[in-house]
């Protein structure tokens, strides 16, 4: 008991951030829920026509003008064929979430239904603060499901359970401005199969200190170490963390240290703005919108931020580098806010049946073009929005047989720690100077080492 009450109070601690907004390409216009309108929801039919209205609770974390406006039009839909439930939505910032969420569990107060990431998902599961929602993820038509949603089953079981249905998945990408590699004699579009090699090449190239440009926005702050752990994977040619099963993690390769001084290169040479040791998601994509960054490695939100922000023509998005020569690219992709439902709720029927809805193939598809992120069905990824422009080189990664997924150790019960908080304490001290690259790497691998045994053996 001691022992968990020790995880849990350093896991309060955590404040877990992730993405913003999302893309549109071809329409300024976000796509509304009412295309899914006279669409039946995916689920069983509803049990509560007692004449009783049931009133369910709906807490979402991900808070933005697109996302926000999308949901408010699916409520008033699914209320019009529920008229006996009513769902009540309100919503924290994500960077409040992860402690508002963790509060509310240890009190009994969380709402009937929520959104998180995997960190969050894993966190309230294991302190049994969220419902086995296996029987609505068994409803929906699997046979439709993306090869994504079918790799990632880490991201959203726990003990083989499902306790959170995806709501839409994001990849990475390299947001690049068109118009200074064209200075520099590069066409774009013959980048879209680069190696890490060239990506690295290019970031020195584009920085002109005369003109304060930098070849990359580097994020030095929360989160940022999730992109250090898939370089690592996709240059060590590996699925995960512990690539011989062992406690001996990819930190303690033979290879990892050069890999670890080539990540951070970029910002320790000076081809990254001496700020962005503090950025994190807002301050890099606000790097590279306003002309002081060449590159980005972001997801597929952020598109429609560079649509409405900078000029048509100065900008595209390119696949994820790879190892020059590698058979596989493996890279990190899941949910943005999954759907979860409270074990203590007294609304589960009218929870399932909101969840069922949102989940379905239709309002999915419309669900994620409307804020930029790709549907959890094959058919969705197929759809002409996401194989146009600006999403093309998501969906076909997710499409590729060539892409593989890399999976986060979700079996160390402090790996949301990890990522937010104790790695990057650990790796700001090496871009400030105050520890080498050698130590870094030993506190790294010793952390994991550490948990794996705890978690683990």
């Amino acid at each position: 008991m001691k022992k968990m009450m020790a995880c849990l109070t350093a896991i309060i601690l955590v404040l877990v951030t992730f993405t913003g907004c999302g893309g549109n390409e071809g329409s300024k216009q976000p796509v509304s829920a009412q295309d899914t309108k006279g669409v039946s929801e995916t689920g069983t039919e509803s049990g509560i026509s007692s004449g009783k209205v049931q009133t369910v609770t709906f807490l979402d974390t991900n808070p933005f003008p697109e996302r926000t406006a999308f949901l408010e039009q699916a409520i008033a839909d699914f209320q019009a064929i529920h008229p006996d439930i009513r769902i009540e939505m309100s919503s924290v910032p994500w960077d409040e979430a992860y402690k508002k969420l963790v509060t509310m569990g240890s009190s009994n107060t969380l709402p009937d239904v929520v959104t998180g990431d995997v960190g969050v998902m894993l966190t309230l599961a294991r302190a049994g603060w969220i419902a086995d929602v296996s029987d609505i993820f068994n409803q929906l038509p699997q046979s439709d499901f993306s090869s994504a949603i079918l790799a990632a089953k880490d991201a959203y079981t726990f003990q083989d359970k499902v306790y959170a249905i995806p709501d839409g998945y994001l990849c990475q990408g390299i947001f690049v401005r068109t118009d200074w590699l064209k200075d520099l004699g590069y066409n774009a579009d013959e980048l879209q199969n680069w190696t890490w090699d060239q990506y690295y090449d290019i970031i020195q190239k584009t920085t002109d200190k005369s003109k304060q440009r930098y070849g990359i926005a580097f994020r030095g702050g929360n989160n940022g170490n999730l992109r250090l752990y898939e370089y690592m994977l996709s240059n060590l040619e590996v699925a995960g963390a512990f690539p011989e099963g062992t406690s001996r993690s990819i930190f303690e390769d033979p290879r990892a240290l050069d890999l670890f001084v080539q990540f951070f290169r970029p910002y320790m040479e000076g081809y990254a703005p001496t700020d962005s040791i503090n950025w994190g998601f807002k301050e890099m994509v606000e790097g590279f919108i306003n002309g002081q960054c060449a590159t980005l490695n972001q997801t597929p939100e952020v598109a429609i931020t560079c649509e409405s922000s900078m000029e048509e023509g100065t900008w595209e998005i390119l696949r994820q580098p790879v190892k020059e020569g590698a058979a596989k690219n493996y890279m990190t992709f899941g949910y943005t806010s999954a759907y979860m439902m409270a074990e203590k709720s007294e609304a589960k029927e009218g929870a399932a049946e909101f969840i069922a809805y949102v989940s379905s193939p239709q309002t999915n598809t419309a669900y994620c073009k409307a804020i930029g992120v790709l549907p959890i069905y094959a058919s969705g990824l197929q759809d002409e929005f996401f194989q146009s422009a600006n999403m093309k080189s998501f969906s076909d990664q997710l499409l590729d047989p060539k892409v593989s997924y890399a999976a986060q150790p979700t079996e160390l019960t402090q790996w949301g720690y990890f990522l937010s908080e104790y790695s990057k304490l650990e790796t700001q001290k090496y871009m400030s100077g105050k520890q080498s690259a050698e130590e870094t790497l030993s506190h790294l691998a010793g952390w994991m080492k550490e948990n794996y045994e705890k978690d683990v053996k």
